[in-house]
């Protein structure tokens, strides 16, 4: 069926092609994930397989207040779509609300219940036009289901002194978990890295990783926190908003989705663990040594102090995600970061890689990765003069 000049999101001379996604996320490694667990992938729908059978539920327009207009969510190419328009308006008359819930597979809908850790990443387009506001403007939240609950968790396009910015929160009793300015992150695309521990009282924790352009804009972790209201939690996503605004920010204005995933910690690795020592990889500006005691296998990488300089190894994996371990030395205190890449495509654009006390202590950092099935790269390029830490290998857990 063709889409309509109202669905293809022409809103007042606006224009309705969506931009391109030019780079995927860069997201962090995880900090909430406790040792012995890994991230096991439970949703990754796409807007133009699975198209609205993406969701649990859908609030579209939900008091028929501008019916001329629907649907104002749906899949538009790669994206999924959210139109508010200024004269829509909820059942209660003071907001806006269209909004998506729940992660929906071809067996069921997942449950996210006490006691559990879920992940979730996605891509997500926020064009000038949706502004923050005096009042409340939510994008993203986590909430038990079932009419008139309160949000959990809540990602918000909040005006603080004057300026735009993005934040996350507890919605209650209102804690702070990281903030950015909003206005350089319109008009492109943003990437969110979300961890929520589900916990009563004080056993919930929340992070929250934001990234523009490969580049970590807020990390941000909070513990000790409430994350669970009697029932089990379940995301949220679109554009909800108060009318009560006072800076004349509402406007017609869109907001777009893509690249979503959910995760769900479980115990072990799922698979097996295999090694690659840094000495059998391909080396770029670098030799390897072993002249610093407690490395593996025959050696270490001792990489050129100049940025650039890079260890890649070749691994064999199947299609999905992964854990991968980097074991290194950095006897300085200096950081010497690194960025890291997965056949070509940026993991982490700047992990930190801190001084492990001497040469002969060696740390492991761990992270997140997704292979192809076959062969497949991964590269570790110093960001910084000073070059990368020495290397021992790097482990890939599938």
């Amino acid at each position: 069926m063709e889409l309509s000049r109202r669905q293809l999101g022409i809103l007042f001379g606006a224009a309705a092609t969506a931009p391109l996604l030019t780079a995927r996320p860069a997201f962090a490694a995880p900090t909430l994930l406790p040792p012995g667990q890994t991230w096991q992938q439970m949703w990754a729908p796409t807007a133009r397989g699975d198209g609205m059978r993406a969701w649990e539920s859908i609030e579209d327009d939900r008091a028929d207040s501008h019916t001329s207009a629907a649907p104002h969510i749906f899949p538009e190419g790669d994206n999924f779509r959210f139109n508010m328009h200024t004269v829509d308006r909820d059942t209660s008359t003071d907001r806006q609300r269209h909004e998506v819930t729940g992660n929906r597979t071809p067996t069921g809908h997942l449950q996210w219940k006490q006691g559990e850790l879920w992940r979730v990443t996605y891509s997500m387009f926020i064009p000038a036009t949706l502004k923050a506001t005096t009042s409340f403007t939510h994008i993203f939240q986590t909430k038990m289901p079932g009419s008139g609950t309160a949000p959990i968790t809540v990602t918000s396009l909040r005006r603080v002194d004057g300026r735009q910015t993005i934040e996350h929160k507890v919605f209650e009793p209102n804690i702070l978990v990281g903030r950015a300015d909003l206005t350089p992150l319109h008009d492109k695309w943003i990437d969110i890295d979300y961890e929520l521990k589900i916990g009563d009282g004080s056993s919930g924790a929340v992070r929250w990783v934001l990234s523009s352009g490969g580049t970590t804009v807020v990390d941000a972790t909070r513990t000790g926190v409430d994350t669970f209201l009697g029932d089990r939690v379940r995301p949220k996503w679109g554009i909800y908003r108060s009318l009560g605004d006072t800076s004349g920010s509402l406007q017609n204005c869109h907001l777009l989705l893509t690249n979503l995933k959910s995760y769900k910690a479980v115990p072990g690795g799922g698979g097996d663990t295999t090694r690659y020592e840094a000495e059998n990889a391909t080396i770029s500006q670098g030799v390897v040594e072993s002249n610093h005691a407690g490395h593996s296998g025959t050696g270490f990488v001792n990489g050129d102090n100049v940025a650039g300089s890079y260890t890649e190894w070749t691994v064999t994996g199947n299609a999905g995600p992964a854990t991968l371990r980097v074991r290194y030395a950095n006897g300085t205190t200096v950081n010497r970061a690194a960025a890291i890449a997965v056949n070509g495509a940026a993991v982490v654009a700047n992990q930190s890689f801190n001084g492990t006390g001497a040469w002969t202590t060696w740390a492991t950092t761990t992270l997140p990765i997704t292979l192809n099935a076959g062969a497949n790269t991964v590269r570790i390029t110093a960001n910084t003069a000073n070059g990368n830490p020495n290397l021992d290998y790097i482990e890939v857990q599938q």
